[in-house]
């Protein structure tokens, strides 16, 4: 399996916790493998099978987990 990496800038993470909502948003996106969320830099990225998950699916996991993909 081929992965993929990509990463977002994420607007309104201000602490742990917004870290641990956007981590468990994209673990329920099926084919993603990993994910770092920096809550100093509010980036987001991201390891991900291609063939399973799209751009539109990651940004839509963490627009539902509340928060704004910059």
């Amino acid at each position: 399996m081929a992965t993929t990496e990509t990463s977002f800038m994420v607007e309104g993470m201000t602490c742990d916790g917004c870290v641990s909502a956007i981590k468990r948003a994209l673990a329920a996106v099926d084919g993603v493998e990993s994910t770092d969320v920096n809550l100093a830099t509010g980036e987001v990225k991201i390891e991900y099978d291609p063939s399973r998950a799209g751009m539109s699916s990651l940004q839509n996991a963490i627009l539902g987990a509340g928060f704004d993909v910059g």
